[in-house]
């Protein structure tokens, strides 16, 4: 994870299964699984005041985003798995 210039972070963690990860505030990823194995990812809202989204894109990679335009769904989504 990391942050702004004017609110610096860097950590770098390998997590395991029950490994629990609080991000105080900057932007992380990226998140992933070696071949074989599964990965859930949860993110989760905690702590006072209202509980809503307030997400940002990291300036920086922001255009990334304007790259989806025109391209299609991946047809796996939405991803549910009903219950047993």
């Amino acid at each position: 994870m990391y942050g702004p210039p004017e609110r610096p972070i860097d950590v770098l963690a390998e997590v395991g299964s029950g490994d629990l990860l609080l991000l105080p505030h900057g932007w992380y990823g990226p998140a992933m699984a070696v071949p074989g194995n599964d990965m859930h990812y949860l993110n989760v809202m905690a702590g006072p005041g209202e509980r809503r989204w307030q997400i940002c894109d990291d300036p920086a990679h922001a255009w990334v985003r304007d790259t989806w335009a025109g391209e299609p769904v991946d047809p796996r989504l939405p991803f549910y798995v009903s219950p047993a």
